[in-house]
């Protein structure tokens, strides 16, 4: 039960609005309201299977028993625009794995440009920045094609760089920083020989409760752990109109942001079932069934304060999920580079939470580095003095032979 209220956060980009609606003490803006197509709600709820089926997978390989936070909105999304540059078996791996199978590249394309424009204006009083970007050896020949969609339908920010140079590590790091106001400052410490491609995502929430906690209120209480022992932590508590369930599955409470547009939802398994196994059994379907169980009232509310950071490569998981091919000698990216060659090598998924008394700030940032499949050529440099033979090849007859000391001398 260790992290019992910090699991779903990663839900809240995507399942944010809320209807607890009284006792606000928070005034309407002018955010406006998403609105989605029959095709993009079809394509949230891939989206929330998705969110469920990578919490699991994550989960499985958590055996420190540590925090855990994604967001699954940023890794989808990074990986729709890499999407566009998979072909064949290896693109119909991703869309599957990332619950778009039934839905074509455009429509793809569309669901996201919806999100990275809409989303941001909702709630005048919430800061939500989604932000994409592509950096690509300078070297290699990118299609244009391929740039052009990552550009009009991600809005990403592309650039060529120069990959020797230590410098374009300090590049890339910048722009994650700037576009996570500092949560997560690095996310790459160097660039291999064989990394042709960054592809990154980075979104940033911070918004205040629709009812705020009193800091007088917190007071220090224990916390049970999965081994049964206690820790004592801050509790916030207040009585507050909110949204609650609760039953002999679990119980859940719904804390709105300002304007009732975001909200966090924690979710507490019952006495007698562990938290692996209910979050085994969720997805888009019983999660549905379970917030539409939520009422709206007062309640004495006390959570715990917290504020942790997590990262973790998604390799694995995603792997386990279908997409192993993307990251394969046999991957097909040739909608990046015609000639191939190339591979997804890693996706890092890096997260940051804060929730207080005054509201939660987020960030996440989800890094995809595309290499390539080629051998790559060994680095030979004489710089030492050294043995020479001019020979025949096929009999080894040896015409000439020396040594050089000193290249820069001529003898003459």
């Amino acid at each position: 039960m260790k992290n019992l209220f910090y699991l779903l956060i990663a839900t809240l980009f995507v399942l944010g609005i809320a209807s607890c609606k009284k006792g606000s003490n928070i005034k309407p803006g002018k955010g406006i309201e998403l609105n989605l197509s029959a095709t993009q709600l079809q394509q949230a709820s891939g989206n929330n299977d998705f969110t469920f089926n990578l919490l699991r997978s994550v989960s499985k390989a958590n055996t420190s028993g540590s925090n855990l936070m994604l967001s699954p909105l940023s890794v989808s999304m990074d990986l729709g625009l890499t999407s566009n540059g998979a072909h064949g078996t290896t693109l119909d791996s991703i869309r599957t794995t990332l619950g778009f199978g039934n839905f074509s590249q455009d429509e793809v394309n569309s669901y996201y440009n919806k999100l990275i424009n809409d989303l941001p204006q909702l709630d005048p009083n919430t800061t939500l920045k989604i932000a994409n970007s592509i950096w690509y050896r300078q070297t290699y020949s990118v299609l244009p094609s391929f740039l052009e969609t990552g550009k009009t339908s991600y809005l990403a920010n592309i650039q060529a760089l120069d990959f020797t140079n230590q410098a374009s590590v300090n590049t890339v790091n910048n722009w994650v920083s700037d576009q996570t106001n500092g949560k997560i400052k690095k996310v790459i410490s160097s660039i291999n020989d064989g990394d042709i491609m960054f592809l990154i995502n980075a979104i940033y929430f911070k918004s205040i409760w629709a009812n705020k906690f009193n800091t007088a209120s917190t007071k220090p209480s224990n916390f049970l752990l999965t081994d049964n022992s206690e820790i004592e932590t801050n509790f916030m508590n207040a009585e507050i109109p909110c949204n609650f369930y609760t039953g002999t599955d679990a119980t859940v409470l719904e804390l709105p942001y300002s304007n009732n547009k975001y909200s966090l939802v924690m979710a507490m398994p019952a006495a007698g079932q562990t938290l692996n196994n209910f979050v085994s059994s969720l997805n888009s379907s019983s999660w549905q069934t379970l917030t539409s169980r939520l009422a709206s009232g007062s309640a004495q509310v006390s959570v715990p304060k917290f504020q942790f950071s997590y990262a973790s490569s998604l390799k694995n998981s995603l792997s386990a999920m279908g997409m192993g091919i993307a990251f394969s000698k046999v991957a097909d990216f040739t909608n990046i580079n015609p000639a191939g060659n190339l591979q997804i090598t890693d996706v890092m998924h890096n997260t940051f939470i804060s929730v207080d008394e005054t509201g939660t700030e987020a960030a996440a940032v989800t890094t995809v580095t595309v290499g390539t499949t080629a051998v790559l050529l060994n680095q030979i440099k004489i710089d030492h003095p050294f043995f020479f033979a001019i020979r025949e090849m096929k009999s080894g007859l040896i015409l000439f032979a020396g040594t050089v000391v000193n290249p820069a001398q001529s003898g003459l």
